[in-house]
């Protein structure tokens, strides 16, 4: 037999050494990432280490970056939550409310502010009662309407023995309106005011007493309640001494005195109004209050082919609720520094003495020229005439008073005014009118 003829066996490939290195290579990439690991911690630790604040006036220990709502959650502070408030500003969910305000190292926070607002370390804080809600709302755009100021020029006494405070009571600014949101709320259905997108420019009427430019020696001399019987004559003693005056006339009363009117007019004497039928203007509703004057100033209108704005209220009687009822009605309310009290009917040398005592530039004299026998006026003007003259005064129209006062702004009234509906919660005081 031939001998078996045998091949060696084949010897595996030695793998040992690749083994290892991958066994090392494994352990140093988890060597890496635990380390990795403890850093990324690490790092988490210190950014979220436990820090120290001042909470209400106490020590308290925190997580560095956590949120003042995070604080409020877990401290539960005794404070009292807002409200939800409707648009008008009325509650209609108690407690409804942000939960708090706060303060933080002296800085106040409400609390839409506050409740993401991060602590690092060494704050303090003070919790504070919550803020309220609104309601939710839709809007709609809208005009807004001016108010009514009133600016009293410094120094103006207090109406003193006059109604009406001030010697003149004028329009220094008309008013015009603005635009701005109106809300209506979902919740509660009100409205509400909204943000102002054009301010209204309110209405002022200023108030002050009349002193002429340099001190110069100026005196209106007024007579209410014509045209009467007597009207002639006193257009006759004023002719006859080059003096121009004031005549405030009862609206009833122009139909039949429309002739003397007109001669009055003509003579250049300012035509002003004394309401219709002279009732106290402060007892009437706005309706009413609005006929008193605008008929009155229609009817001389009529006559004269001018509006009558200037008016002398009956007794001296106005205020502000007047003003506002007027509708921009009246451009000026007119007073007097010097009652001549004729009236009474006290006598002529009593009627001089009254309309002549303590004279000074801005004078206002109060006499009549209806409502009775004024015989004792019509002895009586030539002798008041020549004291104020005599005294170096010179006389002038109301009107004329007025714009010899530089502090007098009384603009044109613009077609297209607004009159306000409501009187400017705290009126305006300035040195100037």
């Amino acid at each position: 037999m031939a001998a078996a003829h045998f091949e060696p066996a084949a010897q595996p490939h030695r793998r040992e050494p690749e083994i290892r290195r991958r066994s090392k290579m494994s352990g140093f990439v988890i060597l890496l990432v635990v380390f990795a690991f403890m850093s990324a911690a690490g790092l988490v630790f210190w950014r979220h280490r436990p820090v120290s604040i001042t909470v209400d006036g106490e020590m308290r220990t925190v997580f560095k970056r956590s949120t003042i709502g995070n604080l409020y959650d877990d401290k539960h502070p005794s404070v009292t939550p807002g409200n939800l408030v409707s648009v008008a500003g009325n509650v209609i969910g108690e407690g409804q409310g942000n939960p708090f305000t706060c303060v933080v190292n002296g800085t106040e926070y409400m609390y839409e502010e506050a409740v993401n607002l991060r602590l690092w370390g060494d704050e303090t804080v003070d919790f504070a009662n919550g803020d309220d809600v609104m309601e939710e709302y839709t809007t709609e755009v809208t005009e807004m309407a001016p108010k009514l100021e009133f600016h009293v020029q410094e120094g103006t006494p207090e109406k003193g023995y006059m109604v009406q405070q001030g010697t003149i009571q004028y329009v220094s600014q008309w008013g015009s309106p603005g635009v701005h949101e109106v809300r209506h709320g979902a919740q509660s259905g009100e409205t509400g005011d909204g943000e102002v997108i054009e301010p209204a420019q309110n209405c002022v009427v200023s108030v002050q007493n009349i002193h002429p430019a340099n001190d110069e020696k100026l005196v209106a001399l007024t007579f209410d309640d014509g045209p009467s019987y007597y009207t002639r004559d006193y257009l006759s003693i004023l002719a006859e001494n080059e003096v121009p005056a004031t005549f405030c006339i009862i609206g009833d009363q122009v139909g039949d005195g429309q002739q003397v009117i007109a001669e009055t007019s003509s003579a250049g004497h300012l035509i002003a109004s004394h309401t219709w039928d002279h009732q106290q203007l402060t007892t009437l509703d706005a309706e009413q209050v609005k006929q008193e004057i605008g008929d009155t100033s229609n009817a001389l209108e009529g006559v004269t082919g001018a509006p009558a704005t200037f008016i002398r209220p009956p007794y001296g009687d106005l205020d502000n609720e007047v003003w506002l009822k007027s509708g921009g009605l009246m451009s000026a309310s007119m007073y007097w520094t010097h009652d001549s009290l004729d009236w009474e009917r006290p006598g002529v040398d009593a009627i001089v003495k009254n309309a002549t005592d303590f004279m000074f530039p801005g004078s206002v004299i109060l006499m009549h020229d209806g409502g009775g026998d004024r015989s004792q006026d019509v002895e009586a003007l030539p002798r008041i005439i020549s004291a104020w003259k005599e005294a170096g005064y010179r006389f002038v129209t109301v009107r004329d008073l007025l714009a010899s006062d530089p502090t007098v702004v009384m603009p044109e009234k613009p077609a297209d005014f607004v009159w306000p509906t409501q009187i400017a919660e705290e009126p305006a005081a300035s040195e100037e009118s």
